[in-house]
């Protein structure tokens, strides 16, 4: 749960050293947009556009994908006059985007909810996930509305754990698992990455501030279902946060979703994010090894706006699975007025752009 706590930090370890940032100037970073590419998720009669667009590399040429508050239509009509479930996902048979993908939400009829349930006045939304041998893990984090601010607040995180990720959606054995005390901070709310003996998350504090922290838990331990003995990177050492004073510096500023991939070209890891808020840009940091440090960020695409009322980006995220020649696939989103959102299809889906990064 996210609650009060006092003060104390343990130090397990040192793993960072002195290492430098990584000079951006040695970098060429480019994108254009994939108007092609853009209506891939169009094509669907009945789910028709969602926030977010998480991808998992599930193997065997499936890639899952997750996604946020979804139109579900009513009618089969293509039409977004029907449901809005919290979350929903799909699951691509495929790595370019001439595969099918089929999209899956709860119940049946003209009567749908959400794929995660709900509980109570409470709603999840999913952040990342990864495989860890033949289970499926996805991070949640759980919502509640309120008045102020942006009209909702986090609560706490949960992970769903899959026995049978093989299996279609319809048919997975899900076990909840409620996420340790995190002070405010979604684990796993941006990108999650297996490597070595560990699980690690890249989180945000929280869907206003944003900072972004890296947490990490041991992967035999997380297949158990076990989340107990959290450890935090904090200025390149791996802690056990037991309290929430003093709140340690983040890896960056950031956003609640992100995502973080190796790119072998460069032998470097890539983090992509949405920048700024309403009609934001897109944008990079490079850094060596996960824990940082992270150069400054780049930015390196700024989509077209016009046409769309009270307009806003979010959830930048690229997608390394996806079979792209000329780069990697990154998606993001655009919202806009509700009732301008019902009536213009062109937004509200993701969109593509490919990411281009050169060394000079």
């Amino acid at each position: 749960m996210l609650k009060a706590a006092s003060i104390a930090v343990f130090t397990i370890f040192c793993t960072a050293g002195f290492a430098q940032p990584v000079d951006m100037s040695r970098y060429e970073i480019t994108a254009k947009a994939e108007p092609v590419a853009d209506q891939y998720f169009k094509n669907d009669r009945v789910w028709r556009g969602a926030d977010g667009a998480g991808s998992i590399d599930l193997g065997n040429r499936r890639v899952l994908w997750l996604f946020g508050d979804s139109f579900i239509s009513g009618d089969w009509t293509g039409a977004r006059n029907g449901a809005m479930v919290r979350n929903s996902v799909a699951i691509q048979q495929g790595y370019d985007l001439a595969a099918p993908v089929k999209y899956n939400w709860r119940g049946a009829g003209k009567k749908h909810d959400s794929f995660f349930p709900a509980v109570g006045d409470t709603w999840f939304w999913p952040g990342h996930g990864a495989m860890i041998d033949d289970r499926l893990v996805v991070f949640l984090f759980q919502m509640k509305g309120v008045k102020t601010g942006l009209g909702f607040e986090s609560i706490n995180w949960q992970i769903a754990l899959i026995s049978n990720p093989t299996e279609t959606p319809d048919k997975w054995d899900i076990k909840f698992v409620d996420g340790p005390e995190t002070f405010g901070v979604l684990a796993g709310s941006a990108a999650v990455i297996l490597t070595g003996e560990y699980l690690y998350a890249f989180s945000a504090q929280g869907p206003s501030t944003n900072e972004a922290y890296l947490l990490r838990w041991r992967r035999d331990a997380v297949y158990r279902g076990d989340l107990s003995n959290t450890e935090w990177c904090i200025e390149g050492k791996w802690m056990k946060r037991v309290t929430r004073e003093p709140i340690p510096k983040p890896l960056f500023p950031a956003q609640t979703e992100f995502s973080v991939h190796w790119d072998e070209k460069i032998r470097k890891y890539v983090q992509v994010q949405s920048f700024g808020f309403g009609k934001a840009n897109i944008g990079a940091r490079l850094s060596n090894r996960l824990e940082g440090p992270w150069s400054e960020p780049q930015i390196f695409y700024k989509p077209e706006y016009s046409g769309i009322a009270d307009a806003m980006m979010y959830s930048a995220k690229a997608h390394p699975e996806l079979r792209n020649p000329d780069g990697v696939y990154v998606t993001y989103n655009v919202n806009g007025d509700f009732f301008h959102l019902l009536k213009n299809q062109n937004i509200y889906f993701p969109k593509f752009i490919t990411l281009q990064i050169r060394e000079k």
